[in-house]
C-alpha cells in the first residue's frame, strides 16, 4: 500500500494543462517534466464554479461547494440581505463548513505548514500557518504595497517624484551637478503612517548617476546609495497603523533608470513586512524564519505592477526567484521546527499573470491581435519558467525519497470573447432598481441580486429587506430561469448559458445547501459575466465583446486549442506510480474533490470528515493494474414477439425496459 513520511501540495493558481504542457515540450519546465515522469500530469476537473475560493476550499477539504459552502467568492448567509456575500472573508475559515486536511492530519496526532492559504484564522495549533491568503495578489500581513517612484509621464503609478534643488541637506556629496532631492513616502497599505525618507540625486561622473536614500536630510549616513540596476540592503522602517500600533517593516529598493540629465528617474520599492515574525502564526517561530532567511517575501502585488506595465520583467523576476528561495527554506524550517508531516501552499501569480496575457495567445478571444501573439508567448514562458523554478525549490529541499509531491491549479484561464449584462437584461423587466443618477444598482429595492454563477430571489420574510412576497416567488424564478435559458447571443445566436438550473436541481452540478442561490448557471465558453460597472461605462448591450482572461463563469470542461478551464495536476514522488499516462479523454475524471483524500491515504489518514472524493488509486503504487483486456462475445438472440389481441399504438422511445 502506497505510503510517504510527507506530503507536499504546492498549489499553483491557474496554471493552464495545454500551456503547461507546450512548456514541457519545449524544455523550459524541466522541474515538472522531471517530476511528472515519476508520477503524472494530467488535467483536473474544478468544482463549479471554477473560481479561487471555491476551489481552493475543496482541494484542502476534499469537499464539494454544496458542502463546504464555499460557492462563489464569498458566501451569502441565510437571512442576511441577498446583496451581502462576504467577499472580503472568502477565504476565512468561518465560512468554509468542512474539514481542511491539516485539521485531519491533528486529529491523527500529525502536524502541518501550511503557506499562504485558506483557513485562517488558525483553526487548531497543530498547523503554524506562515501567511494569509487575504486577496489574491496580496499578503495579509503586508505594511505597504510595493510601487515605481518616478518622474516620467509615461508611467502610471501613485508615487510620482518631483525633483527639485536639494536645500538644508548636512554632508552634501561631491556632485558635478547641482543635486537635486524628492521627498520619498513609504505609503501605508492600512490606515496609519509610514517612514518619511528623502532622495538625493547626485552626478560623480559627467551626468546624474546615482541616488542616495536617507531617514534624514545627513548625505553621510543614507540607508542606501543606489546606481542603476543595483539593489538596496534591506532598509528598515517604524509604522504606525491602526490595529497593530507601531510596528517595525522591511522593505529595499531597486534604481530602474536614471538619464543624465534626471529627466526620468524611476525606483522600485519591494512590499513591507513586519520584522516581529507576525505572519508566522507562532511568532517566534515567524522571527526565526527572518533571522535566518531575512525578511518575509512575497511578489504578488510586484506581478501586478509588471502585468499593468510599470515595472519591467527582469525586476519582478529577481523578486520571484527572491521568494522561491524564502518560501521553500521558510517551509522547510518551519517542517523541521515542528516536525510536520504535511505542507500545504498556494502561489498566485500564474493567475495574476493570466488574466492579463492569456488573451495575446487565445485567438478565441476579444483581445486576441496576431501580431502580438508571440509577445505574449514569451511572456507566459517567463513566468511559467518562474512556476517551475518554484517548483524546484522545494523538490530541493524536500525531495528524500520519501516525500510525495502533489503541484495541483485550482481552475485554468481562457481568453473572454463576450460578456453578458445581467443588468441590462433584467432592468427592462423590473427585476432590478436603479440608483438615482441610473449608474449602479440598488440592490434593497431590487427583485433579484445575482454573482457570478448564483442568482438569489429577495424573498420577503427570509432575507434581511427582502421585497419579493412569498406568494410571488415561485413565478417570478420561473420567468427568471425561462429569461436566461431564452438568452441569445445577437451576433451568433448562440445560446451565452451552458445551463440555468433552479436550486432543487443544481445538485447535479455539486451544488446543494442553504449557501447556494436560487437559480445557479454556467456560461458558455468564451462567455463572461458582469454587474453594474456596465451602467456607469454606458454599456446598454446585454452581450457585447470583451478582452482579457476568466475562469469561473464558463463550465470547468471548457477548453480552446491553447487554454482552458482544467487545472492540472502533477504527482510524483514516494506512493506514485512513475511514467503513468491517462488519456487524454480519461483526464476529466480527476477532480479538484480528490486532492485531499489522496494526500491523506499517502500519510496513512482517513480522508477529511466530510470529503466527497476518491483516493487517486490508478496515481498510486501498489494498487494499479493493467487494463483488463476484454472481447466482446455476441449474447444477443433473437426474441420472438407475439402479437397481442389489440395492435399496440405507437410510442416514442423509451430505455430499453420501456420499448421491451
Amino acid at each position: 500500500m502506497a505510503r510517504a513520511t510527507r506530503v507536499v501540495v504546492l498549489g499553483l493558481d491557474a496554471m493552464v494543462p495545454n500551456t503547461t504542457e507546450r512548456f514541457v515540450a519545449e524544455g523550459i519546465m524541466p522541474n515538472i517534466a522531471k517530476l511528472a515522469e515519476r508520477g503524472c500530469l494530467t488535467r483536473i476537473r474544478p468544482v463549479i464554479p471554477a473560481q479561487t475560493p471555491a476551489n481552493w476550499d475543496t482541494i484542502a477539504t476534499g469537499a464539494t461547494p454544496g458542502t463546504h459552502g464555499v460557492v462563489q467568492w464569498g458566501s451569502h448567509i441565510p437571512g442576511e440581505p441577498v446583496w451581502e456575500y462576504h467577499r472580503a472573508e472568502a477565504f476565512n475559515a468561518g465560512l468554509c463548513r468542512a474539514e481542511y486536511l491539516w485539521e485531519t492530519a491533528a486529529r491523527a496526532g500529525l502536524r502541518s505548514v501550511v503557506v499562504n492559504y485558506a483557513g485562517y484564522p488558525p483553526t487548531t495549533d497543530s498547523a503554524v500557518h506562515i501567511d494569509w491568503l487575504f486577496q489574491p495578489a496580496r499578503s495579509y500581513f503586508d505594511l505597504a504595497s510595493p510601487t515605481v517612484y518616478h518622474n516620467c509621464p509615461d508611467l502610471d503609478t501613485p508615487d510620482p517624484l518631483a525633483l527639485a534643488s536639494a536645500s538644508g541637506w548636512a554632508n552634501l556629496p561631491p556632485s558635478r551637478r547641482e543635486p537635486l532631492e524628492s521627498p520619498l513616502m513609504v505609503a501605508p497599505s492600512s490606515e496609519g503612517e509610514g517612514p518619511r525618507l528623502h532622495l538625493l540625486v547626485v552626478a560623480e561622473g559627467d551626468g546624474y548617476d546615482k541616488v542616495l536614500i536617507c531617514s534624514e536630510k545627513d548625505a553621510s549616513r543614507p540607508l542606501a546609495a543606489l546606481g542603476v540596476g543595483r539593489w538596496s540592503e534591506w532598509v528598515r522602517g517604524d509604522f504606525a497603523l491602526d490595529g497593530q500600533g507601531a510596528i517595525e517593516g522591511a522593505f529595499r529598493f531597486k534604481l530602474l533608470e536614471l538619464s543624465p540629465d534626471a529627466s526620468r528617474l524611476v525606483l522600485y520599492r519591494s512590499d513591507a513586512y513586519p520584522t516581529d515574525g507576525r505572519f508566522c502564526s507562532d511568532r517566534a517561530l515567524g522571527r526565526r524564519l527572518v533571522e535566518a532567511l531575512g525578511p518575509y517575501v512575497h511578489s504578488g502585488l510586484t506581478v501586478e505592477r509588471h502585468c499593468r506595465g510599470v515595472l519591467d520583467w527582469a525586476t519582478t523576476d529577481e523578486v520571484l526567484a527572491a521568494e522561491a528561495r524564502w518560501w521553500s527554506r521558510g517551509a522547510r524550517m518551519a517542517l523541521e521546527a515542528t516536525d510536520a508531516a504535511l505542507v500545504v501552499l498556494h502561489w498566485h501569480i500564474l493567475d495574476c499573470a493570466g488574466h492579463r496575457f492569456v488573451q495575446m495567445i487565445d485567438p478565441t478571444g476579444g483581445g486576441y491581435e496576431p501580431a502580438r501573439a508571440e509577445e505574449g508567448w514569451q511572456t507566459l514562458r517567463d513566468y511559467y519558467r518562474a512556476a517551475d523554478r518554484f517548483v524546484g525549490a522545494f523538490l530541493e529541499e524536500f525531495d528524500d525519497g520519501q516525500t510525495a509531491f502533489i503541484v495541483v491549479s485550482d481552475h485554468g484561464m481562457p481568453a473572454n470573447a463576450r460578456a453578458v449584462s445581467l443588468v441590462n437584461l433584467f432592468k427592462e423587466r423590473g427585476w432590478v432598481a436603479l440608483t438615482d443618477d441610473g449608474k449602479g444598482v440598488d440592490w434593497s429595492r431590487s427583485k433579484v441580486f445575482f454573482s457570478q454563477n448564483h442568482l438569489w430571489v429577495n424573498l420577503a420574510g427570509r432575507d434581511e429587506g427582502g421585497v419579493v412576497p412569498p406568494g410571488e416567488y415561485e413565478a417570478l424564478r420561473r420567468e427568471v430561469v425561462e429569461t436566461m435559458r431564452g438568452l441569445t447571443d445577437p451576433e451568433n445566436g448562440r445560446h451565452v448559458f451552458s445551463f440555468v438550473l433552479p436550486r432543487e436541481d443544481a445538485p447535479m452540478v455539486g451544488l446543494w445547501g442553504d449557501y447556494i442561490g436560487d437559480v445557479v448557471y454556467c456560461y458558455e465558453g468564451g462567455y463572461r459575466w458582469s454587474g453594474p460597472e456596465v451602467l456607469a461605462m454606458s454599456e446598454e448591450r446585454v452581450v457585447f465583446p470583451c478582452r482579457g482572461g476568466n475562469h469561473g463563469p464558463m463550465v470547468p470542461t471548457y477548453e480552446t486549442e491553447t487554454t482552458s478551464v482544467m487545472g492540472i495536476l502533477v504527482a510524483g514522488g514516494a506512493g506514485f506510480r512513475p511514467g503513468v499516462a491517462v488519456p487524454r479523454l480519461e483526464q476529466f475524471k480527476f477532480c479538484t474533490t480528490d486532492v485531499a483524500p489522496t494526500a491523506a491515504h499517502l500519510l496513512g489518514l482517513d480522508p477529511p470528515a466530510q470529503s466527497e472524493g476518491r483516493v487517486l488509486h490508478e496515481l498510486l503504487e501498489g494498487f494499479a493494474a493493467e487494463r483488463p483486456e476484454r472481447r466482446l462475445v455476441p449474447t444477443a438472440r433473437r426474441i420472438v414477439h407475439r402479437p397481442t389481441r389489440r395492435p399496440r399504438p405507437i410510442r416514442l422511445q423509451g430505455d430499453v425496459t420501456d420499448e421491451v
